[in-house]
């Protein structure tokens, strides 16, 4: 005899309350209570009382986390209140100076919690009588991206709270660091490029289009901030404790301050426990904890007044330095790399570093054998700052740059002028060929997924592709016999390829990879020619005089661009792309008129969406795009990891500098 509906019902409850339950302990608290198999025990019983009886099943059920079909694309939401970001402090006396201004305002030094500044992909989560029913990235901080399928995958996020009503969390997306490695070494073998750090990991994850994938990442989320809940509360540690009460994961490291000398103290053991996490953080977050405080304290344009976050200074490591091998870039530039006994550093382990030039390592005195300094710039790109001293350490002799290209055995040649040494086989060097297919495939070119440094040397090793121009004949039947290739490997790489074909023409001109031209110049040269194959049929006489005369482009560029347009190498892929059906056109014009016309801007640093979008909406808003910094120049927009040098040249230049926050204010007008 079948049980009564009401004590299956009864009986679905507990078992989705205890699986919740064993999700918390398990991957919020490390300190599961029961084995796998009774975990699974428990799953499959929910599972068959969901199959015999489909009304009970609901979208806060645990076997609901992953569930669809792949999306076209992610809706625009808005969020609850602008979900903006924090002014950042480097120095000790920054710091002091940010809590002697909030004690001035407030008349008395206040309670502050001091956070670890978790860096990964920032989140929106609602919930609406218990059960989640949206998540949202941050996008522009008004609106975001609707990417809730996505993060039902993660498991530590329970997709049912306690609380009825309606309640509005944000925080952040992560991947531990030793999951990461894991992560990476899925992707060389299927030939895609390794994520370059955690933050990137977790952001690419959670903005997939397939929530099966993203179920496959070992994602977790720790939330930090309550924005909206039935009741009222007077504090942020209150908040904070109503989170927890939930169920709803937090990192729990908060820290309460009641003086300058404790929140020091607070931000100086947290850069102490940073090597120690098994997640990256990259500074510490200090707020002001009484929320009445807050709301008199206020807010900038750009900031609130009553939070900081205080930056951390790229962390440093010391290894041997094995070697010092050469690699050859797309335009045949040399350039020597460190080859490092494999060292933790920033999250991941380092066993190479660039070393710039020939010039750099004669002045450094950098030589095999030697225990270097090594650093990442902006935290991503390892490079050797230093030559840490050290007794009895066997040297080398000092480095010569090659006279033939370590890639092809072509001559290797010094420019006048010049810091870098090029390969002077431009036309049959396989290393030019693969680097040249490498950028064509980025994001700010074609952005074709699938396609990954090891990839792209089987394709030019086996002579599948000499220039980017064939991709576009590739066929699956082509690419499946490659190593590490199948069926579903190929049809999507040739699927992403095909998808590439929508591209406006300045993505393309990007991608060939012309000296001197980036992404700002492209759009100028996309907006003159209009459409590849206008390129094609361009004067290289008439148009370095003409493009000489463009603002934006210059004497320097319109020369470059004008060999080019003379270089029969590269006018046969051109017109190798046409042949092949390609002949993007330029993106509409933009308005003459907007809240930002006669302004110029430099977009630099983390952003917290892609960089091109961010040009395409300046120029709608009537505003010009600079690739550097430089006469005209009225506006630096700087993200996160921006380098000292170049805020430094915007100060003596007078340029402003603002954030993401301060350019939405100015594109709002």
């Amino acid at each position: 005899m079948s049980k009564a509906p009401r004590d299956e019902a009864a009986r679905h409850a507990a078992l989705i309350r205890e699986i919740a339950e064993h999700d918390r302990r398990y991957y919020v608290e490390n300190a599961p209570i029961v084995t796998d198999r009774e975990y699974d025990r428990l799953f499959a019983e929910l599972k068959a009382l969901e199959e015999a009886r489909p009304s009970l099943r609901t979208a806060s059920s645990p076997t609901q986390r992953v569930g669809g079909t792949p999306q076209a694309g992610f809706a625009r939401v808005k969020h609850v209140t602008r979900m903006g970001s924090l002014d950042n402090t480097y120095s000790r006396d920054d710091l002091l100076a940010f809590l002697s201004r909030v004690e001035t305002a407030l008349g008395g030094f206040p309670r502050f919690v001091v956070e670890p500044k978790l860096d990964g992909a920032s989140l929106e989560l609602v919930y609406r009588e218990g059960a989640l029913v949206l998540a949202a990235t941050r996008g522009d901080g008004v609106e975001g991206e609707d990417v809730t399928n996505n993060a039902r995958t993660i498991r530590s996020l329970p997709l049912g709270i306690p609380c009825r009503g309606e309640v509005v969390v944000r925080g952040e997306v992560l991947i531990d660091r030793a999951a990461l490695e894991a992560v990476n070494a899925e992707r060389e073998v299927a030939g895609e490029a390794p994520f370059a750090n955690p933050r990137n990991a977790a952001a690419g994850s959670l903005r997939l289009l397939d929530p099966s994938i993203t179920a496959g990442r070992p994602l977790r989320v720790f939330l930090y901030e309550l924005v909206l809940a039935p009741d009222a509360f007077a504090s942020h540690l209150e908040c904070l404790r109503f989170i927890a009460s939930q169920g709803l994961p937090s990192h729990r490291l908060e820290r309460m301050c009641a003086s300058a000398d404790e929140v020091l103290a607070a931000v100086e053991s947290f850069g102490a426990a940073r090597a120690g996490l098994p997640f990256d953080i990259d500074g510490a977050v200090i707020k002001v904890d009484d929320l009445g405080a807050r709301k008199r304290l206020g807010s900038t344009s750009r900031f609130p007044r009553w939070a900081v976050a205080f930056k951390f200074e790229a962390e440093r490591a010391t290894t041997r330095l094995l070697d010092i091998v050469v690699q050859v870039g797309r335009t045949g530039a040399l350039t020597p790399v460190a080859v490092l006994e494999p060292v933790a550093l920033a999250g991941t382990n380092v066993s190479r570093a660039s070393l710039h030039n020939e010039d750099e390592i004669r002045e450094k005195d950098i030589r095999v054998g030697d225990l270097v300094v090594i650093e990442k710039a902006g935290e991503i790109i390892p490079q050797v700052v230093a030559v840490a001293e050290a007794e009895g350490v066997r040297r080398g002799e000092p480095f010569e740059m090659p006279a033939t290209c370590p890639a092809c055995g072509g001559r290797a040649a010094r420019g006048e002028g010049e810091a870098r040494w090029r390969c002077t086989n431009r036309l049959a060097c396989p290393g030019q060929r693969k680097a040249a297919l490498l950028h064509f495939t980025t994001r700010g070119a074609m952005d074709i997924d699938h396609l990954g440094p090891s990839l792209a040397d089987e394709l030019v090793d086996e002579g599948l592709v000499r220039d980017p121009a064939d991709l576009y004949a590739l066929s699956v039947e082509q690419v499946e016999p490659l190593p590490r290739m199948a069926a579903k490997s190929a049809q999507n790489l040739v699927d992403a390829i095909a998808e590439s074909r929508t591209r406006p023409l300045d993505r393309l001109i990007f991608g060939l990879g012309i000296p001197l031209v980036g992404e700002v110049a492209a759009a100028k040269l996309s907006e003159r020619f209009g459409t590849l194959s206008g390129l094609a049929a361009a004067d290289p006489a008439t148009e370095r005089e003409a493009l000489s005369e463009v603002r934006g482009i210059g004497p320097k560029i319109a020369q470059s661009v004008a060999e080019a347009l003379a270089d029969e190498h590269v006018m046969a892929v051109v017109r190798k792309f046409l042949d092949l059906g390609l002949d993007p056109k330029a993106r509409p014009a933009a308005p003459v008129s907007g809240p930002l016309a006669g302004l110029s801007f430099c977009v630099t640093g983390t952003l917290s969406r892609p960089r091109a979008q961010v040009h395409e909406e300046i120029r709608a808003a009537g505003g010009e795009v600079h690739d550097g910094v430089r006469k005209g120049t009225t506006h630096l927009v700087a993200g996160d990891k921006v380098g000292k040098a170049k805020l430094d040249k915007a100060r003596a230049q007078g340029v402003k500098i603002l954030g993401e926050a301060g350019l939405e204010a100015l594109l709002r007008g």
